[in-house]
């Protein structure tokens, strides 16, 4: 009798300790979605306010929804310098060139992006992703992001050429 009364006792602790823990352990199912939600609302925003708005028509409405007002595009130029170019002006740029006629692209010349990496530590982010101009890829950009209450807004882009 000694000996079973034992046997529970010792089993009893495990077994609170078993519940307890499963009541408590990290719920790993809500993360994936989570993230998947974000990367999904990245990509989104990454497509229609950049490759949509800024390259494909050169719509302010979507600029504005997916650049932060202090974005900066950032190139490193031939000579080894830095081209640094604020959203206010690309805007602009694109904006006159939708006036212009220019924009939206014609089909054989759109630009569209496959996205190798997007990865997010809470509320800041980075995608990387090629971009493509007419079928071509001409750039691989790096694409820093910030989370916002009004979602994530892009902050800065870095790029490098391909195959110069």
């Amino acid at each position: 009798m000694l000996k079973s009364l034992e046997m529970k006792s010792t089993r009893s602790p495990f077994l609170f300790l078993f519940i307890l823990l499963s009541c408590h352990a990290p719920d790993n199912k809500r993360k994936p979605s989570s993230r998947s939600k974000d990367v999904q609302a990245i990509e989104r925003v990454i497509l229609d306010a950049y490759v949509d708005g800024l390259q494909n028509e050169g719509d302010t409405l979507k600029i504005d929804a997916g650049f932060h007002p202090s974005f900066s595009l950032v190139g490193k130029k031939g000579d080894g310098s830095l081209r640094l170019l604020p959203i206010s002006e690309w805007r602009a740029y694109q904006a006159e060139r939708a006036r212009k006629g220019e924009l939206p692209r014609p089909d054989s010349l759109r630009v569209s992006a496959e996205f190798e990496l997007v990865d997010i530590s809470d509320d800041v982010a980075v995608a990387k992703l090629h971009y493509y101009e007419g079928g071509k890829q001409t750039y691989i950009d790096y694409i820093t992001l910030y989370r916002f209450k009004d979602g994530w807004k892009m902050m800065s882009k870095y790029y490098t050429p391909v195959g110069e």
